[in-house]
């Protein structure tokens, strides 16, 4: 088992609902909906918002069996993947910052800008591929996060992504005898690029794990379970957002 503290809550987030898919409803158009409903309260303008996506490809199936080692029941995660929307209202082909193992326009040169890569939600959009989808809500500004993405990519010292990205494909990729990463600190590089963003900008977003181990099922047990800790011990608003899932691996 990873060293994960629990949270005192008693109960789940009320802000954090499941919202099932609409017929024929393909996951960008679900973040769509959903999205426009968080960005229209109160306190919303200009807020950052996440999208947590659980796939079914080997290498996704593999990240979600990694992070079953957070959970007490030790099932997989039903969460693979997560994203940063680079606009707090719907757009058309939903443009995101990301880490991705597997990314639809390869790779590049990861180097360059510390792993980071522009892409777009439609990428996702397949609720075959990805089953299980979740939009959240970040109390820090979007135009904080912005400037705080130009500074990381040129900032390998403090994060290195380019090694976590390395790491995670020796794991998910079977090659020679590559542990879990998570077993030695190293978190899933999506989540943990987003994780170093929040923090630069005084927000914890994973109270429960540190957070160059952070990952998409602790972003999700953070939505969860966390809300009281991050309004009365931080002072700040709770995650706040939606979720959907359907495909399970555990029991």
């Amino acid at each position: 088992m990873l060293n994960i503290i629990a949270s005192s809550a008693k109960e789940l987030n009320p802000d954090f609902v499941q919202t099932p898919r609409h017929r024929n409803e393909d996951n960008v158009k679900w973040v769509e909906r959903n999205l426009k409903k968080l960005a229209a309260e109160d306190g919303a303008r200009g807020m950052s918002y996440l999208v947590l996506m659980g796939g079914t490809q080997k290498s996704y199936f593999h990240t979600r069996v990694a992070q079953g080692h957070l959970r007490n029941d030790m099932s997989p995660s039903h969460w693979s993947h997560v994203v940063l929307l680079q606009g707090s209202g719907p757009t058309k082909k939903g443009a995101i910052w990301e880490i991705a193992l597997e990314p639809a326009e390869g790779f590049g040169y990861p180097p360059s800008d510390n792993a980071v890569e522009e892409a777009h939600l439609s990428n996702y959009a397949s609720k075959n591929m990805f089953p299980n989808i979740a939009v959240l809500r970040v109390p820090v500004k979007l135009s904080e996060m912005k400037k705080t993405i130009l500074q990381f990519k040129k900032q390998r010292v403090d994060l290195d992504c380019v090694e976590l990205l390395l790491l995670w494909l020796g794991y998910v990729w079977g090659v020679g005898r590559a542990d879990n990463p998570l077993f030695d600190g190293y978190g899933l590089p999506s989540a943990a690029f987003i994780e170093a963003l929040c923090s630069a900008n005084g927000y914890d977003l994973t109270p429960g794990l540190e957070s160059r181990a952070s990952c998409p099922e602790a972003i999700w047990q953070a939505a969860r379970w966390w809300h009281e800790f991050q309004r009365d011990q931080q002072g700040a608003a709770p995650l706040r957002g939606m979720w959907h899932t359907e495909h399970y691996l555990g029991k």
